[in-house]
């Protein structure tokens, strides 16, 4: 069995130790410290969170995934499944009925997952205060156990319409639940810096943050030649570095490349630099038409700019040798494809460096000849 794992949530294992971020998340926790952690896409964020939970003896995680929330009623609507998943007790389930009454909810079980589920009259729409009475069922729930609630990908709160507002009514709740831990983990950089440190934010300076980013390869290379090993496969310290490499240092793409060597190779085989563009193009045959949508979605100049940056960082995008890569004869023209594929969420930039977000879409650009 393929042993590496990677866009999902794992532990035991599974999980490679950063035993100095998990150490600090959990004296956060034990302390009553609410936390903002930050770092790119696929960095491990979600499973730092579980295996500190899951370390904290009597503690309750309620996590909340807010990736691409929309609406207000959307906002609410994933709190309130994850309060009632997270919590069966009847005594509890009738209080969020009550408190919810006005929003007409009906309490039942999914027959095929088994999860409890609640439904509310379509003809109601939820709106920002509701926000207060869902935060007052979690205030409910921390009297009766320790709890850590974390919001993932909190930063796209401001995709809401009503974000300010949102905003300062979980704050004004937040504030005063001094029993209750919160971890606000996110993945776009200026976005929650802007939420946490902008003095204008209702939540400026009210957790501390945490850096999530790539793992020292002196725990990682060990943990992942282990792996190979598990299946009879052999990789020098130096081959693997390479393939960290290759995947921009970003653990989950680290795992995902390592998946897909492992399927290409048999046990009792040596695994050489040779083989790890095999492993690549795997990648590349199944994200070939997520690749091909994004160049449908940009510009001319954007891809220029993405060619550019591709296998290479730029830590003066707008200088003459940038300029004189992408073709670009001007920096205002530059500074607009950049912005643009910022927004798009293509590329990010951090300590003055852009990146693309996908390292393997990159890869298969310059493959590709662009």
């Amino acid at each position: 069995m393929n042993p590496f794992r990677y866009g999902q949530v794992v532990s035991k294992g599974d999980f490679c130790s950063r035993s100095l971020l998990l150490k600090q998340l959990v004296n956060f926790a034990e302390s009553g410290q609410n936390v903002f952690l930050q770092g790119e896409r696929r960095t491990g964020k979600t499973s730092l969170i579980h295996e500190a939970a899951r370390k904290l003896s009597g503690y309750k995680l309620l996590y909340i995934d807010l990736l691409e929330v929309k609406t207000i009623d959307d906002l609410c609507r994933r709190m309130i499944t994850s309060i009632v998943r997270a919590e069966r007790r009847v005594s509890f389930q009738k209080k969020l009925l009550s408190t919810l009454a006005h929003l007409r909810p009906s309490l039942s079980i999914d027959p095929i997952t088994g999860f409890p589920t609640v439904s509310f009259d379509s003809r109601i729409g939820m709106k920002p205060d509701t926000i207060e009475g869902i935060l007052d069922l979690i205030a409910e729930l921390g009297r009766k156990k320790k709890l850590v609630v974390t919001f993932d990908e909190f930063q796209d709160v401001l995709n809401l319409r009503e974000s300010e507002r949102a905003l300062a009514l979980l704050r004004s709740r937040i504030q005063f639940q001094t029993s209750i831990t919160y971890f606000f983990a996110g993945s776009v950089r200026n976005q929650m810096n802007g939420i946490f440190t902008d003095p204008s934010s209702p939540f400026f300076k009210s957790a501390a943050s945490l850096e999530v980013g790539s793992i020292d390869d002196a725990v990682f290379v060990p943990f992942l030649k282990k792996k190979f090993l598990s299946g009879k496969r052999s990789i020098s310290t130096e081959t693997v570095k390479a393939v960290i490499r290759m995947a921009g240092s970003i653990p989950g793409d680290v795992q995902e490349l390592c998946a897909c060597i492992w399927d290409v190779t048999s046990a009792g085989e040596p695994i050489t630099e040779k083989q790890l563009p095999v492993g690549l193009k795997m990648i590349f045959a199944r994200e070939r038409k997520a690749y091909e949508a994004t160049l449908v979605s940009i510009a001319g100049q954007q891809l220029r700019c993405l060619v550019a940056l591709a296998g290479t960082d730029f830590v003066k995008p707008m200088s003459s040798e940038f300029l004189q890569k992408t073709g670009i004869r001007t920096t205002s023209s530059v500074q607009a494809a950049l912005k643009r594929l910022v927004k798009l969420k293509i590329i990010y930039r951090h300590k003055g460096v852009y990146r693309l977000a996908n390292p393997f879409f990159g890869s298969w650009l310059i493959w590709k000849g662009y």
